[in-house]
């Protein structure tokens, strides 16, 4: 690592990563304790046409945190865990807080934009977000160079064109007892590149900043 690099190019600082995982912790609690209610509550939460189109904006966001069934969620939650694990570095508190809200409230406007607010019957679960997390941390991981970070990227890529060229997604749909949202996953990915680069280019900004005084 270039030791002239500002702090905030060089992923989290360590004192960074407990809150970080804090956060990560307390996303994937409010994921279970939104299981936990009654199904006629939960479906307040979900983004539904006939919810926005009462002025329900809220949906916009706890549409993410709900999930189908216990599958749905232990799928996400294994997601989340899988993408500290791997990216723990990058994810400090600040940048995963500012790109959940990124790719919670923007995918929701996106998916509504995109198909058209009668087209959309319900959405729920937090793989958009996930998608989101994960490009923006694979973005930022890029800087380092390494061989894993660019298996990831085609891996990532991959997965995403697979699902938008028709690849079968049903195994998935079974288990979760619902059709899988493959426009919130490429959405999802935009928006975790758009957050990224937003962050790159505000550090970048401040390395100049500093170095001109």
């Amino acid at each position: 690592m270039n030791k002239n690099a500002p702090p905030e190019l060089a992923g989290a600082p360590r004192k960074m990563l407990v809150p970080s995982s804090v956060l990560a912790i307390c996303i994937g609690l409010l994921c279970i304790a939104v299981a936990l209610l009654p199904a006629h509550i939960q479906a307040y939460f979900v983004l539904s046409d006939a919810g926005i189109s009462k002025w329900q904006l809220w949906r916009l966001i706890t549409a993410h945190f709900t999930h189908t069934n216990l599958w749905h969620l232990g799928l996400n939650l294994v997601g989340l865990a899988l993408i500290w694990l791997l990216f723990i570095e990058q994810l400090s508190w600040r940048y995963t807080l500012f790109t959940v809200a990124i790719c919670t409230a923007g995918l929701s406007v996106l998916l509504i934009i995109t198909n058209g607010l009668s087209d959309i019957l319900w959405y729920a679960g937090l793989s958009g977000t996930l998608h989101g997390l994960f490009a923006f941390a694979v973005a930022l991981e890029l800087k380092h160079k390494r061989l894993s970070t660019f298996v990831l990227i085609g891996l990532g890529c991959f997965k995403l064109s697979y699902e938008q060229l028709g690849g079968s997604t049903q195994d998935t749909a079974d288990l979760i007892g619902a059709n899988v949202a493959i426009d919130a996953h490429l959405w999802g990915a935009v928006l975790g590149v758009f957050c990224a680069v937003i962050v790159l280019t505000i550090n970048l900004v401040k390395h100049k900043t500093q170095k001109r005084r």
